[in-house]
């Protein structure tokens, strides 16, 4: 799922067949690379940014574009500098706190993120991102009835996206299984398209169908590279969390470094995928 809504550049696709994950053959893609394109716009950008005959709101502009542009390739100390940078200029940009929370959230930062959460949301109550970000904060910190509640104000802005049903699930695991398991279905009843990869997903939770049939349907209707990469980033994150709620550690992990090795930086399930690795390391 997308941090923030951005159009990416895309990526080379490659199948690589990879042992010992399923008894469905692993696809990931060839890792993002930085592109000329990438560093020339950089270039580009800081270029401009030397001028001293650049007005302020340009400037403002032209550091946040440049900011997108680092988080995109997973440059998140440069990301992070321009961010911050922002706020010399004005300290009320939801979204710059919004970016500077997920990137605390990601080093387990969570005091930090919770405040720039919060702060996003009192300079607006409608970013819907900065609940599920808080959601997921709060999870990390088991305060789980809390993260449901946010985690249920961001399903509601759009109850027919299946990655809100399953981060929904995930919290409400963790209060009462049985009564989670019931909602997922109740609200898997309720989604518009069921051939979705994404509602597959929940296909699987629910054992309807089976993880190889999970992977033959993601490569569906795909449009391009980039899109794979996201399918697969999300749906290994996803595996990963469903085997490790068996207990099967071993196999959880193994699935949260695919989901790492696609590159998609700017996801929540690539982020939080680095995390759970720490996590299964520490114990």
């Amino acid at each position: 799922m997308r941090l923030f809504n951005l159009r990416m550049l895309c990526c080379i696709l490659a199948v690589i067949i990879l042992s010992g994950c399923s008894n469905s053959q692993p696809l990931l893609v060839v890792p993002e690379q930085v592109t000329y394109d990438d560093e020339l716009k950089i270039a580009q950008i800081s270029q401009q940014l030397s001028s001293r005959d650049l007005d302020t709101p340009s400037r403002m502009q032209l550091i946040f574009e440049r900011g997108i542009i680092y988080d995109s390739l997973g440059f998140k100390a440069f990301a992070q500098s321009d961010f911050n940078h922002l706020l010399s200029f004005n300290p009320e940009i939801p979204d710059v706190y919004n970016f500077l929370g997920t990137y605390a959230l990601r080093d387990g930062d969570f005091d930090n993120a919770m405040m720039a959460f919060n702060t996003t949301l009192e300079l607006d109550s409608s970013y819907a991102y900065a609940y599920f970000n808080r959601a997921v904060t709060l999870y990390r910190t088991g305060h789980y009835q809390a993260a449901k509640l946010d985690a249920e104000k961001f399903y509601k802005y759009d109850v027919n996206e299946p990655i809100r049903i399953l981060w929904l699930y995930l919290i409400e695991k963790e209060i009462d299984k049985q009564a989670a398991l019931t909602q997922l279905q109740k609200r898997y009843d309720l989604i518009n398209d069921k051939s979705s990869y994404g509602s597959n997903i929940i296909a699987f939770y629910l054992g309807k169908i089976s993880e190889s049939k999970l992977m033959q349907n993601l490569q569906q209707g795909v449009e391009n590279d980039r899109q794979l990469a996201e399918r697969l980033c999300e749906a290994y994150f996803y595996l990963g969390k469903y085997y490790q709620s068996k207990g099967n550690s071993e196999r959880a992990k193994m699935l949260f470094k695919y989901a790492l090795a696609n590159n998609i930086y700017n996801f929540v399930e690539h982020q939080q995928a680095l995390y759970e690795i720490k996590l299964l390391d520490e114990k």
